[in-house]
């Protein structure tokens, strides 16, 4: 994953620009813990549910903001609600060893020509290729080793009744079937 401080505009914008990443593709926000995610955003009962049952994992939650100008803060992660997640690995773990939010997005060209290009980047090594051939300017590799899916995260909107808007390692039946448990 390619990630910036969320406070950090320059940072963000970077992360679409290397990407080749349109502005209307916002980013995901990862936090450390469910109560962090609370304090930002509201989280309907599904979207509760949905967090005790599939958090941490590969699953990002649309949720709206508790205040619209936190929304107007970071455009970078969209104009409406954000697409939040909770990370298991290494990830996760940077998001709670930071003190802003951490805004990702998978290591790819949005606007890759070829499928190889869009394709999500699956091992450090793939990583540093890409940061070689897009001049990606690299702080700091976190090696989480080799993502073994290569599927990005399944995308559900809990702004109103949920519904999943992109399918991904999430199966779309787990999560009607989180929902349905009571």
């Amino acid at each position: 994953m390619l990630c910036a401080d969320v406070t950090d505009e320059a940072a963000c914008r970077r992360i679409f620009a290397v990407k080749g990443r349109p502005s209307v593709k916002p980013l995901a926000l990862v936090l450390p813990s469910d109560a962090a995610v609370a304090a930002r955003f509201v989280v309907s009962p599904d979207a509760g549910r949905l967090a005790e049952r599939l958090w941490p994992g590969d699953l990002a939650l649309l949720l709206p903001w508790r205040e619209e100008r936190e929304a107007g803060r970071y455009p970078w992660l969209g104009d409406g609600p954000a697409m939040v997640t909770r990370d298991p690995g290494p990830l996760g773990a940077l998001a709670a060893r930071t003190r802003n939010p951490v805004a990702t997005s998978v290591v790819s060209r949005s606007d890759g020509a070829t499928a190889a290009q869009r394709a999500p980047a699956l091992s450090p090594a793939a990583v540093l290729a890409f940061a070689e051939a897009y001049n990606a300017p690299l702080d700091v590799l976190l090696d989480g080793g080799v993502c073994p899916l290569g599927v990005g995260l399944t995308v559900v909107d809990c702004t109103a009744e949920p519904v999943v808007t992109r399918a991904g390692a999430v199966h779309a039946r787990a999560v009607e079937a989180a929902l349905l448990e009571g």
